[in-house]
């Protein structure tokens, strides 16, 4: 039986050895093929039989190690060209075909792998892997391509490709890892086959493509898809790029595998970029969207996206959306218009999945952008005005450094801003936004913002949506900094809006220092879109959102912004609490306005509290703290600070006076140059809200005292003159604040006290011992008049010297007596 079997591969060998010489002389293209069996598996040696067919070659591959539902294939060199295929003739009970490159050349897959049945196909070569612009796959199962050294099966048995065995002996069942040895090759897709037409949910070619909820993986050194797609619709695809020695885990899923980078330590590229295909440049496209959509995992060291490639998680129907994951020990970025990481949005009435990102940084510029959410496909809602969709998915991001947003572009009268971005067109909730890293900026037109927004249908009609704005959290240990305006005007900023009757989301911000400048804004807002025919009720907006800010100080410069407002509804809340600081300079705002079309809705409440610290604003520099309303009642403000400097509360009959004018829109505090702190209805001055500010240096329940029903008499208690006395004994003067409270060193002196030089008060004055005498009649009765000094008395009138100083002298030329209405008069110093 043996012998019979050894002679049927002899004859097998020589017939495929005969059909490549002969093919080398008649077909030009097939030179260039090249797959070549080993002789690693003994008597089970891969057969390779090449055949043409309509024009075009098809390498049939047959033979190989069979163990149990396993076969096990191994090549010296494997490389396919011109969209020819090698066809693995399996059997149809077989569900794992592992194949192996031994010899030392790259395989470069340019035609279509195919298998039969419903095996998972696993391709091996540690020399590297190159997918042409023409490599597709014809197979039922999942797919496995990896420059991995070798496959570990349980029992510690291998399939190696760098130190060639035969095939396990046991019948083993299912891999459990990829081991990568010394030796590191990279894998380049530039697949843009459309095999049987198939394209992915943007209309491109599908690339490399599995069946649906089957699994896609690549995994190797550097990974680079350069003008390639990779398509699993519902299913799920790996991405994953290694360092040498490293062990990837494989764990049986439903949908074929999940990989497993526990134990690896040394990780490497991952690119997305555009590449030149059939002369024309074609970005990279990864997509799992479908009735529910798969997941993506990818895992690295740097991550980079972009030249308009995609990664696209969305859910298309009913189901519950899968998620997206990625890792990179050192940096993700994006970069560029429409790169862009569009996961967890649904277009249908299923959940979306989220979306997680760890890394050390997060780079997201050039307008590139990151979306979760639920929005409405092309013109479904315009086709389908009943169609229902499902809430979004959450938006995770762990950069242990930094995370910078920035970047925005103009075209014709459309501004499109990079960021990152969660919301909802309909009845779903936005997806949320989590944030935890050091450094967290923003600039240049970039925005971090949720929305509860709408669909537009046929004729610019617009329904606004029912579902929240999803929360904004974030936690960055050192500091946040939202910076600028683009060049084309458009203001950078984190933000929750509502344009319907959901709510807004709230903003939670953790940080060391958070830094507002440049026009850049924070906000929560509830406005109506503006270029729509608005089919909503604007009276019925929902609430604007709240802000809540933990920091050791904020600072607000040159037009930064803090702004819970709402243009018809209700203004938000902002509640700051800060250790050290807050500074506002050069026209900055903190706002919990309401009504500002000149509709209803009372003003937000503004809460500030700095118990140790200080809330300072430069003089005359336009700075305003409001929670106005325009029709409504005005808000609430209330500063619990050490000292507030620089600011000046104000009523509505202020402005009135300062501005005037009666008229409610001309009310506005930005029309002062001063900075003022407002809490009014503009309209209505009977709904004034209230400001309350509280410095607790000052406690106010000690300042109030009872008063003494029996009043000093002041004549025994206060001298008209200074006394003469000893140094040890001369007269003071204490002035003390509310109910017995000394004032302050830190108040500001009032303008009253006029500094005179000191005089020298004669020898004649003063005893051997220094100390001065008292007048007596004893020690002048003697004195005669021409010998007396110049006696010194309480000043009691002024003239202007002819340099024009204020002189203080004994006696006016005109009197001047003491008035009640002039402060009492001071006593001359000695």
């Amino acid at each position: 039986m043996s012998q019979n079997r050894s002679d049927r591969y002899s004859d097998l060998r020589l017939v495929n050895a005969l059909a490549i010489a002969s093919l080398s002389v008649f077909s030009g293209d097939c030179v260039l093929a090249q797959i070549n069996q080993d002789q690693t598996l003994g008597l089970e040696n891969s057969v390779v039989t090449p055949q043409v067919v309509n024009g075009q070659t098809i390498y049939q591959i047959d033979g190989g190690s069979i163990r149990g539902n396993n076969l096990f294939h191994s090549f010296e060199n494997f490389s396919l060209y011109n969209g020819n295929t090698a066809y693995f003739n399996n059997t149809t009970n077989i569900q794992n075909i592992f194949s192996r490159v031994t010899g030392n050349s790259i395989s470069n897959i340019d035609g279509i792998l195919k298998t039969n049945g419903t095996a998972n196909l696993f391709f091996i070569n540690p020399n590297g892997i190159v997918f042409g612009s023409r490599a597709a796959l014809d197979i039922q199962g999942s797919f496995l391509a990896t420059t991995a050294d070798r496959i570990n099966f349980a029992n510690n048995l291998q399939f190696s490709a760098s130190n060639p065995q035969t095939a396990p002996l046991l019948a083993v069942n299912v891999p459990t890892g990829l081991q990568f040895g010394t030796k590191l090759g990279a894998i380049k897709n530039q697949s843009q086959a459309s095999l049987g037409g198939a394209t992915n949910r943007l209309n491109s070619p599908a690339g490399l493509q599995v069946q649906p909820q089957r699994t896609l993986a690549l995994v190797g050194g550097d990974l680079i898809l350069q003008g390639g797609n990779l398509t699993a619709k519902e299913g799920r695809i790996e991405l994953g790029s290694v360092g040498v020695n490293s062990i990837v885990h494989i764990q049986p899923t439903p949908q074929g595998w999940k990989l497993g980078y526990e134990n690896v330590r040394d990780l490497q590229k991952i690119q997305l970029t555009e590449g030149i295909i059939n002369n024309s440049a074609r970005p990279s496209q990864v997509d799992v969207s479908g009735e529910g959509s798969g997941s993506v995992h990818l895992q690295g060291k740097q991550i980079l996206v972009n030249s308009r490639s995609q990664i696209l998680a969305n859910t298309l129907g009913k189901k519950q959306g899968g998620n997206l994951t990625i890792n990179a020990s050192e940096s993700v970025e994006l970069v560029g218009l429409n790169s862009a990481i569009l996961t967890t949005v649904t277009f249908g009435a299923g959940n979306a999945g989220n979306l997680e990102i760890t890394t050390g940084n997060l780079i997201v510029k050039d307008v590139a952008q990151v979306r979760v959410g639920a929005q409405f496909l092309n013109n479904a809602a315009a086709a389908n005005p009943e169609l229902r969709l499902g809430s979004g998915g959450k938006l995770i991001i762990n950069a242990s450094e930094s995370v910078v947003l920035t970047g925005s572009r103009t075209f014709g009268n459309q501004t499109v801003p990079g960021g990152l971005f969660a919301a909802t067109a309909d009845i779903g909730d936005a997806g949320d936004i989590f944030i935890n890293t050091k450094v967290l900026r923003i600039d240049d037109g970039a925005i971090l913002s949720t929305e509860s927004a709408g669909r537009i249908l046929s004729g610019g009609n617009y329904i606004p949506a029912i579902g929240r704005g999803g929360n904004v959290t974030v936690n960055a240990s050192e500091s946040i900094e939202v910076a600028g305006i683009s060049i084309n005007d458009f203001v950078a900023g984190i933000s929750t809006t509502t344009r319907g009757t959901g709510k807004a989301g709230n903003l939670n911000l953790t940080t060391d220092k958070l830094i507002i400048r440049d026009r850049g804004a924070i906000s929560v807002s509830s406005a109506v879109p503006k270029t729509v025919i608005y089919l909503g009720d604007p009276t019925k907006l929902g609430a604007a959102g709240e802000i809540n800010i933990n920091a050791r100080s904020i600072r607000l410069e040159n037009g930064g912004q803090l702004i819970a407002e709402s243009e018809a509804g209700m203004g938000g809340n902002i509640t700051l609490k800060v250790q050290d600081l807050l500074l506002m300079r050069r026209q900055s705002q903190i706002s919990t306005s309401a009504g500002k079309t000149l509709g209803r809705g009372d003003g937000g409440n503004v809460s500030i509290d700095i118990p140790n610290g200080f809330i300072v604003g430069a003089s005359s520099e336009n700075n305003d703290i409001t929670a106005n309303a325009f029709a409504g009642n005005g808000g609430k403000i209330n500063i619990n600070t050490e000292r507030i400097f620089g600011f000046v509360p104000r009523t509505r009959a202020d402005l009135v006076r300062l501005l005037g004018t009666d008229k409610p829109e001309e009310l506005k505090p930005s029309e002062l140059p001063t900075n003022d702190i407002t809490a009014f209805s503009q309209q209505n001055s009977a709904l004034n809200g209230d400001i309350q500010i509280n410095t607790p240096d000052v406690d106010n329940s000690q300042g109030i005292v009872e008063l003494p029903t029996n009043l000093v008499d002041t004549s025994q208690q206060i001298t008209s003159t200074c006394s003469q006395r000893k140094s040890t004994e001369r007269s003071s003067f204490i002035s003390t604040g509310r109910g017995g409270i000394s004032v302050s060193p830190m108040d500001t002196l009032s303008g009253d006290t006029v500094l005179t030089d000191w005089i020298n008060v004669p020898a004649d004055r003063e005893s051997h011992t220094g100390k001065i005498q008292p007048h007596t009649p004893e020690n002048t009765t003697n004195m005669q008049s021409g010998d007396r000094p110049p006696e010194i008395i309480e000043a009691q009138g002024w003239i202007v010297a002819p340099d024009g100083n204020i002189v203080l002298v004994a006696q006016a030329p005109t009197a001047t007596p003491h008035s009640p209405a002039l402060k009492a008069a001071g006593c001359g110093v000695h």
